[in-house]
């Protein structure tokens, strides 16, 4: 039986982690000579509430894997569509600073050997493309997202923030059947630890960019499916939005039946009804999302400065604000 736990922090943040940890069975995961990797959501190239995972709890969690484990790395790829490097984004987390304190490697995935590997899902093959450090030396994978609504996949969680390890930064190009490369890099990753930071969620878009909400929560588990079906029943999306979270189901990763899960406290207490608002940029947006013709021209093609002076004029002023932040990064690199 899969264990799932979820509980309020109340400034008692590194204590919550650990009564987590050991309810879901920590030490009989992690081995003393094991290598863990930790994926945390760095989305953006700074710290924001319910868009980043909080650099609090990466750092409570790798004073608590210190003395556990034989060797701790953290991890994330460059931002898409070359917004802003790996580094950046470690530099506005304050990551160097806080894995060298606890010992704990840093590496930006993008810049390492890498590989595609292909396989069928649901009677269809599909390919990714994933680092070799993921493939050949990792023990244990600790996915870390943020509890968050995302306007095309309904949910950023566990599987979700698997994409980040896509080391290509055009990875924006390989959205299609999204659902089954995300449960393809779960089989070949094999998640055993999902904790959810859900000290802020957020609300009504998502990814980059919504209401922060304060929930004072974290959620965790040894299954990421479970993890997810609990985040989006916490968030009150319906899991018919994240189809991703029923692939992975149906290819056998994990259930989204809470009944079937043991759990250490009653969740429906902690639900909330968060809402997903689309912008017009959005939904013409799902047309790229599931082609990869359409992207490629949008993307990458002789026609893309034009297509973004278009889109540019289209944008809501948070659409606007969010990518004039990052195209300051670009200048800034």
């Amino acid at each position: 039986m899969f264990s799932a736990y979820l509980s309020k922090v109340e400034g008692k943040l590194k204590y919550k982690l650990l009564e987590g940890l050991e309810f879901i069975g920590w030490k009989e995961i992690i081995k003393k000579d094991d290598i863990v990797f930790i994926k945390p959501n760095f989305t953006f190239p700074v710290f924001r509430k319910g868009v980043t995972t909080n650099p609090e709890v990466i750092k409570s969690l790798l004073e608590l894997l210190k003395d556990r484990c034989a060797r701790v790395i953290v991890g994330e790829s460059d931002g898409g569509n070359h917004s802003f490097k790996a580094e950046e984004a470690f530099a506005g987390h304050k990551m160097v600073e806080i894995c060298r304190e606890s010992g704990a490697e840093l590496v930006n995935l993008s810049t390492l050997p890498s590989k595609f590997v292909e396989a069928e899902i649901l009677s269809k093959k599909v390919k990714v493309q994933l680092p070799k450090i993921l493939l050949k030396e990792i023990d244990c994978f600790i996915s870390l997202p943020v509890l968050k609504v995302h306007v095309m996949t309904g949910v950023s969680l566990g599987l979700k923030n698997l994409w980040g390890c896509y080391p290509d930064t055009m990875r924006c190009l390989h959205h299609q059947d999204l659902g089954r490369k995300l449960t393809l890099i779960a089989k070949i990753l094999n998640p055993k630890i999902t904790i959810i930071d859900g000290l802020y969620a957020l609300d009504g878009h998502g990814p980059m960019y919504g209401e922060p909400v304060k929930m004072d929560l974290l959620l965790m588990s040894d299954n990421v499916v479970v993890a997810d079906a609990l985040g989006a029943t916490i968030m009150g999306i319906p899991l018919k939005r994240a189809k991703h979270i029923l692939v992975a189901e149906k290819e056998g990763i994990g259930t989204t039946c809470l009944e079937d899960v043991k759990i250490n406290t009653d969740w429906s207490r902690y639900r909330r009804e968060f809402k997903i608002r689309k912008t017009l940029i959005d939904r013409l947006s799902t047309i790229p999302f599931h082609s990869y013709v359409v992207a490629k021209l949008i993307m990458d093609s002789p026609f893309t400065a034009l297509v973004y002076k278009i889109v540019t004029l289209l944008r809501t002023s948070e659409e606007k604000s969010v990518a004039n932040q990052l195209e300051s990064y670009k200048h800034y690199m």
